[in-house]
């Protein structure tokens, strides 16, 4: 799953695995039944640098998992993880990453759209980027991702605008939209945008 970590407006990647069948171990394949997790950082210029071995043991300590789902788990802004395990209790992977960064997650509410938003493209603007994301549901095997979309936003301590295009096809934006913390965006509640002012 990609998650921004250190809320630096890059999205990094977290692999979670392990060998489908225990006797793996015993067959001396070269692949084992339980792996470390990896973690990788994004450096924003189209590059990763695997920083597992000093992610501490949450990542670094070998089990077969399977699921994995994201999110901010204590409304903080920062993404921790939860992974389900063969054989074994879940793991909760707690982001203890403290950063200056600045972070906004946007919970979608539909009204034509159905309820939860599920399938609205939101664009975002923020100093001199603007970021992209949809809302899903379901992620890794048999799990469930935060349904809030989280842009981490790095210096950016202003929203510009926030740009919705809905499952029904309607398309609007909010501005006055806070960093740091949970916003809700409700359906037919903003200004109603072109297509064409959406490349401002």
């Amino acid at each position: 799953m990609f998650l921004d970590f250190d809320n630096d407006g890059w999205p990094d990647l977290l692999l979670v695995n392990g060998h489908v069948y225990p006797e793996v171990d015993s067959q001396h394949l070269g692949s084992n039944f339980q792996e470390p997790r990896i973690l990788y950082h994004n450096h924003g210029d189209g590059k990763f640098t695997d920083i597992s071995a000093s992610a501490g043991p949450g990542i670094t300590k070998a089990i077969s998992s399977r699921g994995l789902a994201v999110g901010d788990l204590w409304n903080d802004g920062r993404m921790s993880a939860v992974v389900s395990n063969m054989n074994a209790p879940p793991s909760l992977l707690v982001n203890q990453v403290r950063t200056p960064n600045h972070w906004v997650a946007l919970r979608t509410v539909g009204t034509k759209s159905n309820r939860d938003g599920i399938g609205a493209r939101i664009r975002l603007r923020a100093g001199a980027r603007t970021l992209i994301d949809e809302v899903r549901s379901g992620s890794s095997f048999d799990s469930n991702n935060d349904m809030r979309v989280h842009f981490g936003l790095g210096t950016a301590a202003k929203i510009d605008w926030v740009e919705v295009r809905w499952p029904s096809g309607f398309l609007e934006r909010f501005e006055n939209v806070g960093v740091d913390g949970v916003r809700t965006i409700k359906e037919g509640t903003g200004a109603p945008a072109s297509p064409a002012a959406g490349k401002n």
